[in-house]
């Protein structure tokens, strides 16, 4: 850790590249951040559209399949109360109303017992279409020999698509079975009363729909891989469902309470209010999107529960892409800065190495001029200048330091001669100074003498002591003027 905090600390290149690749990093970040919040909320909103279109797509084509059974079975109603002295006449409008429509697998038209004397007590006519796209029909008295998971050996008059109607007065789609047993019914029925001149409910007219062609249209409605669609009743059973073991076993409030999460319970009220809308709920330990619509005129909901993990699987996939991308491009460019700012900090290396040289007093490397035209290759060209500059200067101090080492060196020798000479002229002074010391002698002697008796002298003794001072002067005078080297003057003749 140490030698990494030591290379940043003296290299330029490292920490200039560093700053630059960080601050690239908070902007990346901080777009990919940006893009991936914008891209999460443009998902949610298109996906929920995408799934509610389809909702409303798949309501609609319920609605109109349901619609079309509800007026034909008015149509036929109307029939067979115009002809309702005529019981023969019933085996054929129920033939009629299921061949002219494809749409009804079966109808049953029944009547309350002993309505017609000449008949069985309990009178009906059932036609059963042999297959759903099938136009062979079956036609029987006795529904229990064709449907017999159906209609087993209950009377019909305990079964759900009879005494509802005729219990309510109104037309109403039920469950064909009654509300004890188990049976999981593969056809729900559209059920009103028929009425006589007067107004008495003198039987039923039941009209069959497929279970599973409602199946085939409900749960091919998938907006997303792990979705699904369902068809909830009006007290919140499962009409249609993926999920078998649910159809007509389970009901939305037990689901609810089944369910940790409090909002499925305001979801289930919510559906069995007939309303419409989203919510985001958590089924089953995941968090789904529950889209549900009530269908018109009915109290049956459809819903379509889309998992939040396929709704924003392509988001997780578009962020992988983007955190690769990025990951890359931060790559890419820490490589491409590093290699461009050592590129860039080669020439200052340079000169620091030839400063380094310069501090050493190495001023013979040459630094080379360059076409750059930045601050660095001002630097590189100024340095070199200077560079070249101090060499000459050096150059020419180093010339004058040999030509001054060879004037002192010549200054020495003449010194030393100089100094010779002044010792050779001291050792003549002193000689000439020994020499005329007896002379002085001699003039101080003849001055005393005469200062002590020039009373006493004679003439001619004072004369010779003259003539022998004069002649002692005359030595010294001679050796000073050998000593100063000032030449004789000859004698004028």
């Amino acid at each position: 850790m140490n030698q990494i905090v030591d290379y940043f600390h003296k290299k330029l290149s490292a920490r200039i590249s560093s700053w630059v690749l960080l601050s690239v990093t908070i902007l990346f970040v901080a777009a990919l951040v940006v893009m991936f919040r914008f891209s999460h909320n443009t998902i949610e909103r298109e996906s929920l559209d995408k799934a509610q279109q389809m909702l409303n797509g798949k309501v609609l084509s319920i609605n109109n399949q349901l619609h079309k059974v509800e007026v034909a079975a008015n149509n036929m109603r109307w029939n067979v109360e115009q002809h309702l002295d005529n019981p023969d006449a019933m085996t054929t409008y129920s033939e009629q109303m299921v061949q002219s429509n494809p749409d009804i697998i079966a109808c049953a038209i029944a009547f309350e017992p002993d309505y017609y004397k000449e008949k069985e007590r309990l009178y009906m006519t059932y036609t059963y279409r042999t297959h759903e796209y099938s136009d062979e029909v079956l036609m029987t008295h006795d529904p229990s020999i064709i449907q017999p998971d159906v209609f087993c050996s209950i009377p019909y008059t305990e079964v759900n698509w009879y005494f509802v109607p005729k219990q309510n007065n109104a037309a109403h789609w039920v469950r064909p079975h009654t509300q004890n047993d188990s049976i999981n019914s593969t056809i729900i029925s559209y059920c009103m009363p028929i009425h006589d001149k007067q107004g008495n409910i003198v039987g039923v007219l039941s009209a069959d729909v497929s279970i599973e062609r409602l199946s085939r249209i409900i749960l091919d409605t998938k907006p997303f891989p792990n979705s699904y669609c369902t068809m909830l009743g009006s007290l919140g059973s499962y009409i249609i469902h993926p999920d078998n073991t649910k159809v007509y076993h389970k009901m939305l409030r037990d689901v609810a309470k089944e369910e940790p999460d409090e909002r499925v319970s305001e979801l289930a009220e919510s559906i069995l209010a007939g309303e419409s809308g989203c919510r985001l709920v958590q089924l089953s330990g995941k968090d789904c999107y529950v889209l549900y619509k009530p269908l018109t005129k009915r109290n049956w909901s459809v819903c379509i529960v889309c998992p939040e993990s396929d709704i924003f699987s392509a988001n997780r996939q578009l962020l992988f892409y983007m955190v690769f991308i990025t990951l890359a491009g931060i790559l890419l460019i820490c490589i491409c800065c590093f290699y461009f700012v050592k590129r860039q900090m080669k020439p200052l290396n340079m000169l620091a190495q030839s400063a380094q040289h310069i501090t050493q007093g190495d001023f013979s490397a040459t630094i080379p001029s360059t076409a750059r035209v930045d601050e660095i290759g001002i630097l590189q060209n100024n340095f070199g200048a200077m560079q070249a500059s101090l060499s000459r200067h050096v150059q020419q101090i180093n010339q004058l330091s040999i030509i001054l080492k060879e004037r002192n060196e010549e200054l020495g020798t003449i010194h030393a001669q100089v100094q010779e000479a002044d010792n050779m002229k001291m050792k003549l002074i002193h000689k000439i100074a020994d020499k005329m010391i007896l002379p002085i002698k001699e003039i101080e002697s003849v001055v005393t003498e005469l200062d002590g008796n020039h009373t006493n002298l004679q003439k001619e003794d004072i004369r010779t002591m003259s003539e022998a001072m004069m002649t002692h002067t005359k030595t010294i005078t001679d050796l000073l003027d050998q000593m100063l080297g000032i030449p004789k003057k000859k004698k004028t003749s």
